[in-house]
């Protein structure tokens, strides 16, 4: 019996052995000391061998998958789950060295086997998320939702980057989770640039629609152009033939202006005339009023002739016939006296009449004056605002010759501009049809 229970016994205490040192990634069977027969001892070997070629597999195994994980930059993690409760504090978590260094840690001491480790690192705005999703995925029994997702998570350095978890359950036949495990990927890149693409996209589509409206707006250009040619030729036309009436209105205004010059001459000599004329009736209206002194004398003279004839003949008749001669010619004194006194009387209607008429005249003259004097400066005032006009035309015909410069050189831009907007809507044509190939 003893030589038959010590293998036994030998054999059971090296099994509790192995046990407690399964958790280790080295373990190997130890042969008992002693004596046994060479079927135990065979048993002992083949258990040693069998145990080795195992560690050797799983070695090479582990070798793989950390190959594998470099070369995809992934990395593995799993847990045991207690009782079949994802919250249970003595879950144990075990994250792979690969998990580790994507996150920039090196070693387990650095960062621990612990959940905390990996969710105090979760971006805030996603961490309810994934704690919710992973929750989900183990209290789901049926075992129906998957556990896949995408969050950020913040690396050694305090930079936060995107990362793909999956990760997959083994149940027990009631749906309670034992054990999960998974897979870590870093998606940062990708998901930048699949931001960048659809970022892209978007420009691009932004791009279709610019060039769709810089295509109508070189379209609506084209058209406003062609109308502003059209009223550029038309402006320069009226421009050249409002020219050629302003140059022909100055000829005329100086044709014009040459005959106000003559005619001013004339008015300022009719003036110099009437003022000879006013003076000269004075000299005569003078020379009247002295005739009628003299006619004044002259009657004097007769009264008194006729009153000496009167006298003449009262003494002819005192004489008798001696006085007879003396009377006659004292009759022939006072018919003299009488004629003279006569003519002095119709002499001195006469003059007065022509007195009253050189009044007339010298009036009407001296308004004739005034309203030629007048004339004169109107004519000198309109000959002024004529030859201010002639200037004025001038300066509206050189300026126009300007305006016509200036026109012209609009007629060249406009042709220029229009080329111009014609490579442009060759160039977005191009432009649209370089988009158009990219796949948005």
């Amino acid at each position: 019996m003893l030589g038959t229970k010590r293998p036994i016994e030998a054999l059971l205490l090296e099994s509790r052995r192995l046990l407690s040192e399964s958790q280790s990634k080295n373990f190997h069977l130890n042969m008992p000391s002693g004596k046994f027969s060479k079927e135990f001892q065979e048993i002992f070997e083949n258990l040693s061998k069998a145990i080795q070629q195992n560690q050797d597999e799983m070695k090479y195994d582990i070798l793989k998958y950390q190959l594998a994980n470099k070369a995809m930059n992934t990395g593995l993690w799993d847990m045991n789950v207690v009782a079949g409760d994802p919250a249970n504090p003595n879950n144990s978590f075990t994250w792979s060295d690969e998990f580790r260094k994507m996150l920039g840690f090196k070693d387990e001491r650095d960062f621990p086997n612990l959940t905390s480790s990996w969710v105090d690192r979760l971006h805030p705005e996603d961490k309810d998320e994934t704690l919710g999703a992973f929750v989900k995925h183990l209290t789901d029994y049926s075992g129906r939702t998957p556990y896949n997702l995408e969050y950020r998570c913040k690396l050694k350095s305090g930079e936060y980057r995107w990362f793909q978890a999956m990760g997959e359950t083994i149940r027990d036949d009631s749906g309670v989770p034992l054990r999960v495990a998974g897979l870590f990927l870093d998606i940062h890149d990708k998901k930048m640039a699949a931001e960048q693409e659809a970022q892209l996209r978007k420009q691009i589509r932004s791009m279709f629609a610019l060039i769709d409206r810089i295509d109508k707006l070189i379209t609506e250009i084209n058209h406003t152009l062609d109308k502003k040619i059209e009223s550029v030729h038309v402006s320069s036309s009226a421009t050249e033939k409002i020219i050629e009436a302003l140059h022909h209105t100055s000829e005329i205004a100086q044709k014009e202006q040459e005959s106000i010059e003559a005619l001013r001459k004339r008015t300022g000599d009719g003036e110099n005339s009437m003022r000879e004329t006013i003076s000269s009736v004075n000299s005569i209206s003078e020379l009247i009023s002295g005739i009628s002194e003299a006619i004044l004398v002259i009657r004097a003279i007769a009264t008194n002739t006729n009153i000496l004839s009167i006298n003449a003949a009262i003494e002819a008749a005192r004489a008798g016939d001696a006085g007879k001669g003396f009377a006659i010619v004292a009759d022939e004194v006072k018919r003299l006296a009488d004629s003279t006194h006569a003519n002095s009387l119709s002499i001195s209607s006469t003059l007065e009449t022509i007195v009253e008429g050189i009044g007339k005249t010298t009036e009407q003259t001296a308004n004739t004056a005034d309203q030629i004097t007048k004339i004169s400066k109107d004519i000198n005032g309109f000959a002024e605002t004529v030859g201010d006009l002639i200037k004025t035309f001038n300066e509206l015909a050189k300026n126009g010759n300007e305006v016509i410069v200036i026109l012209n050189s609009l007629k060249e831009l406009s042709q220029t501009m229009r080329a111009g907007y014609n490579s442009l809507t060759s160039i977005t044509k191009e432009l649209s049809s370089v988009v158009s190939e990219i796949k948005i």
